[in-house]
C-alpha cells in the first residue's frame, strides 16, 4: 500500500493532524496550543452510529476516484452531503462499509459525530476486501495489528489525558502519511483516522481529527499524555506503513 508522501507545504498541517496530537511531549506547550473546547455540532449526515462490534477478520472498502454523494437512507433522492474525492491530505477517498443493500452500502463517514455512517450508491466505487484491522484498548495502554482477525502484533502505546481521552468507539484510518522527518514530534509515519476528539474541536488549524503515529519522545509510550492521539514506537509505525489499508477498521475501547 503506497504511503502518501506530503509536500513541505503541508508538512505543518500533518502535524496538527490531529487534536491528540499535541502536549508537552510533543514539543509544545498545551497551555498555548489554539484549542476550542465547545462541543462541535453533529454533523449532517447521521443515518446511524456504527456499532464497535465491527468484524475484525475482514472488511470491506469502498474507493471512489470522484466525489461520493452520502444519503441518509438508501433510495434517496437527493444527497445529505457530498465528501470530495481526496481527504485533506490528498489520499484517495476510502470508506469502511458496514451493511451492503445491493445497490446502496451503509459506510461509516470520517465526519462528526464519531460513529457516523450513510448510505452510498454502489456505482462507480470500487469495493476491496481488507484482512487488517487493529485493536486500541486506551486501559492497558496496548495496540494489537489483526490479521484475518488473528493478533500479529501487540504493543504499548501513549493515549489521551483524562481532560482529553482518545475517543473510543469504531473508526476507520483515512490517511497514511509520510511525515518526511524520522525524528519529527510524530515520527516518521502518521495515520489519519475518523475519529474526532470529544473535547476538542479545534487544535492547531485542524478540526481535532484524531490519528496513530510515531513520537520523538519514548519515554511518553505507556503513559496517558496525549490530547487524543495514539502514540506509537517508531519500528510499530513502520509496520503499520507496511501493512495497513486506508478503510483498515480501528476499535478503540
Amino acid at each position: 500500500m503506497t504511503v502518501r508522501r506530503i509536500p513541505a507545504a503541508l508538512a505543518a498541517a500533518a502535524l496538527a493532524l490531529a487534536a491528540g496530537c499535541g502536549g508537552a511531549a510533543d514539543g509544545g506547550d498545551p497551555s498555548s496550543a489554539p484549542t476550542t473546547s465547545v462541543p462541535a455540532p453533529p454533523a449532517p449526515v447521521t443515518g446511524a452510529v456504527a456499532s464497535p462490534d465491527v468484524v475484525l477478520d475482514a472488511s470491506t472498502v469502498a474507493r471512489a476516484e470522484g466525489e461520493v454523494a452520502v444519503y441518509d437512507e438508501p433510495g434517496g433522492s437527493e444527497p445529505a452531503s457530498v465528501l470530495p474525492p481526496t481527504t485533506e491530505f490528498g489520499s484517495p477517498r476510502a470508506l469502511l462499509v458496514v451493511a451492503d443493500h445491493g445497490d446502496w452500502l451503509q459506510v461509516s463517514l470520517p465526519v462528526r459525530p464519531n460513529g457516523a455512517t450513510g448510505w452510498v450508491r454502489r456505482d462507480g466505487l470500487e469495493l476491496r476486501t481488507i484482512d487488517e484491522a487493529i485493536v486500541v484498548d486506551t486501559a492497558a495502554r496496548t495496540l494489537t495489528l489483526l490479521d484475518a482477525g488473528e493478533p500479529v502484533l501487540t504493543t504499548p502505546v501513549a493515549v489521551g489525558t483524562p481532560d482529553n481521552p482518545t475517543p473510543t468507539g469504531a473508526y476507520f484510518v483515512v490517511d497514511k502519511l509520510d511525515t518526511g522527518d524520522p525524528s519529527g514530534p510524530y515520527g516518521r509515519f502518521a495515520f489519519g483516522l475518523s475519529a474526532h476528539s470529544d473535547t476538542l474541536t479545534e487544535f492547531a488549524g485542524g478540526d481535532g481529527q484524531v490519528g496513530i503515529h510515531g513520537t520523538d519522545d519514548p519515554s511518553s509510550i505507556g503513559h496517558a499524555v496525549s490530547h487524543g492521539c495514539i502514540r506509537v514506537p517508531a519500528d510499530v509505525a513502520q509496520r503499520l506503513s507496511d501493512t495497513v489499508n486506508l478503510g483498515t477498521p480501528v476499535v478503540v475501547s
